[in-house]
């Protein structure tokens, strides 16, 4: 095979490896692995120029297929990938210069780089082995083709570089399985800022200071990315992200007791996941959530009700729930984390038909109905306000619809300055931001003898159309209530108006900016393989080998059944990994035995076979393997002798002609410049063994 041609295919080996790693995980379908082939074939010897105003157009047709699709067809990861496909058959027909094959190559790597992003399996390994050594194969060839252009009448071994390029691979895959298992990835963005914000900025905070928290809804710093694993039209009406629950409010302020702190330790029976919660329904509507979380707070953050948690993140971290069903966490690190939850997503309207039975436990009348010294003029106002209302639940709808009309939504502290600001907001200025008509509606519970608490989190977010997360800024951090009622439990109120906000207008600044976000969250996921992945992968390989075993055992049966082969039927009993870790301890004893007592052997047969060194360079290899073996029978070389006056010296204490003939080939491959032939090479193991 001539250089030009084995150049060639590679770089379309190169190329069809990482297209085929998409395949394997499942990225593309089957008709268009099988049309990909079938393109690259026809590109082999079909070239064409585009020039001039054919390559501005060209260039203005992919940038206008990549907004349609991004925008009307599919998501930004999906819509990159297919313009990634279509710019590498173009290139397929038009590449000619080597500017064109790096471009190529950029593009195979951008493959298996979409790849490792979705599923990790038995088949994107092999993918991946292949891609490896293509690539090797395919990078020695372009950096030799500068000097086979320049003379095109020097030999060329193709089998040479394959050789080299397998036995790179293999080092690589040997080095890579330590690093692979032991050293721990963690995440890091290609376009996020400032990682380390401040942990009680304003917009959150693990307390509420009424009139202190400032005009939260300005600010657009990115605090937390949500995907999901169904439309957001799926889930119900004002979802949000709950976080902390704080249940003592002195007069001004809002905290968190957690007068029962307890650890929540991984179920082992679950993969390592964490329950969070015992009580589950018979019919649950579980919402899985993956959450990027930036390091601003030590809350876990989640849709209502939280049921499961895991997450690479949370390995090194003490989780705990501190009483008032909120989930914190001690960080190993303050970099920001990721996490998987599931929650049970209960409609409000379906708890709100529920009927109310039993009555209050005690534990909860002493923790949340706890108040201070409240004007009075409040407790009238809760009163006049609930007059017409008999039921508990029917007072509560009351007081949340009477703060949502009766009062204005503000993002200036007009209570800031008083000695009571509830009482300010509510008999004065009649206007303020989510934490004072929340501590309304908690404090007016508690005084209809309602247990109450306040919560803290997030509204939904905004949907990021090209990266399909959800993206919660500062801005919309938010402050509601639970009140709890026996029967239906605690149920979510949210007496702020509902404000209306500036709509984000389609811009070119807002797509740049949802642009970079889906790059950055793109990024991450692509370069990190966390342990939750690397064990989902080793799963996946346990289930598959399972399921051959059982299917081998089957078959077993139905031989020993129609055979007569009893001793078949004990195959059911083995257990097949036990074999597997077994047979890999021996081989990889054998092989660390066979290279280490063989290991010169090993050295010539590198150097000839892979290296493709000259003879003189091999042969003092199996020469000084020869006088080592000799030495371990007392014949020791002499500093001042030749290797002939050597043999001729120990010929009459040696009955072995092999010291003899392996001398006279070392002399013709060290001096007499007489080539090592195969057969040479496996005619010295053969002597080497007899001697040892």
């Amino acid at each position: 095979m001539s250089f030009a041609n084995a150049f060639e295919l590679s770089s379309y080996l190169l190329l069809f490896s990482g297209f085929i790693s998409l395949f394997a995980s499942e990225a593309v379908g089957l008709v268009l692995t099988l049309l990909y082939p079938l393109v690259m074939a026809l590109g082999w010897r079909n070239r064409f120029q585009v020039q001039g105003w054919g390559q501005i157009g060209l260039f203005i047709a992919l940038v206008v297929f990549f907004l349609v699709d991004a925008l009307a067809f599919s998501d930004f990861v999906s819509a990159t990938l297919h313009l990634l496909i279509t710019v590498s058959l173009i290139k397929l027909f038009t590449a000619t210069t080597d500017r064109d094959y790096l471009i190529l190559y950029f593009i195979s790597f951008g493959f298996l780089l979409f790849a490792s992003a979705y599923t990790i399996s038995i088949a994107f390994l092999v993918s991946l082995v292949l891609y490896i050594f293509s690539a090797i194969l395919t990078f020695i060839l372009f950096e030799s083709k500068r000097g086979y252009e320049e003379n095109r009448s020097a030999p060329f071994s193709v089998g040479s570089y394959i050789n080299v390029a397998v036995v790179i691979t293999g080092l690589i895959i040997l080095i890579s399985i330590p690093i692979f298992l032991i050293i721990p990835r963690t995440s890091f963005g290609l376009f996020r800022v400032d990682r380390h914000l401040d942990l009680n900025m304003s917009g959150f905070s693990d307390q509420v200071r009424l009139g202190e928290m400032g005009e939260i809804i300005l600010s657009s710093k990115v605090l937390m990315r949500v995907k999901l694993d169904r439309d957001v039209a799926d889930l119900p009406s004002g979802t949000k992200w709950r976080g902390i629950a704080l249940n003592r409010y002195d007069g001004k302020k809002w905290s968190n007791t957690r007068d029962s702190f307890h650890r929540i330790h991984r179920d082992h029976r679950s993969g390592g996941m964490m329950l969070l919660t015992e009580n589950r329904r018979e019919n649950e509507f579980l919402v899985q959530q993956s959450i990027f979380l930036e390091p601003f707070s030590n809350v876990i953050f989640g849709a209502p009700d939280m049921v499961s948690i895991a997450g690479e993140g949370l390995r090194r971290s003490l989780l705990f729930e501190d009483g008032n069903d909120s989930i914190g966490i001690y960080r190993g690190g303050r970099g920001p984390i990721k996490y998987v939850v599931y929650s049970d997503l209960v409609p409000r309207e379906e708890k709100l038909v529920q009927s109310l039975h039993g009555t209050i436990p005690a534990r909860l009348e002493k923790r949340y109905l706890q108040l201070p010294k409240i004007h009075p003029e409040i407790r009238q106002l809760a009163l006049d306000v609930t007059r017409q209302q008999d039921g508990l639940l029917e007072k509560t709808l009351a007081l949340e619809a009477f703060l949502r009309q009766a009062y204005g939504y503000s993002l200036a502290n007009h209570s800031a300055g008083a000695d009571d600001p509830l009482a300010d907001f509510l008999l004065v200025t009649k206007a303020g931001h989510c934490e004072f008509f929340a501590t309304a509606q908690a404090v007016m519970m508690r005084l209809l003898g309602i247990p109450a608490r306040l919560v803290n989190g997030f509204r939904l977010g905004e949907f990021n159309d090209f990266s399909g997360y959800l993206v919660v800024r500062q801005s919309d951090a938010h402050s509601w209530v639970e009140g709890y009622f026996p029967g239906p439990g605690w149920i979510e109120f949210d007496p702020t108006p509902i404000v209306v906000l500036p709509a984000r207008s389609f811009s070119m600044q807002r797509v740049f900016t949802q642009l970079l976000d889906a790059i950055d969250i793109l990024w991450t996921e692509l370069v990190t393989f966390d342990r939750i992945k690397q064990v989902g992968f080793f799963q996946s390989v346990r289930s598959s080998v399972h399921e051959s075993w059982r299917n081998a055992v089957r078959a077993s049966r139905h031989l020993s059944h129609f055979a007569g082969l009893s001793w078949l039927d004990d195959l059911k009993n083995l257990n097949v990994f036990n074999l597997v870790y077994w047979l890999s301890g021996c081989l990889i004893l054998g092989v660390t035995w066979f290279a280490y007592r063989y290991r010169r052997y090993v050295t010539a047969f590198w150097k000839q076979r892979v290296l493709r060194q000259k003879s003189s360079q091999i042969a003092p290899v199996y020469y000084l393997e020869m006088l080592d073996l000799l030495n371990r029978k007392g014949l020791v070389k002499r500093p001042a002798e030749t290797p002939a006056e050597f043999v001729v010296r120990i010929e009459p204490d040696f009955v072995s002609s092999v010291p003899s003939m392996i001398t006279q080939l070392y002399y013709g491959n060290r001096f007499g410049h007489q080539p090592l032939q195969e057969r040479d090479l496996s005619q010295i193991y053969y002597w080497l063994r007899e001697l040892r």
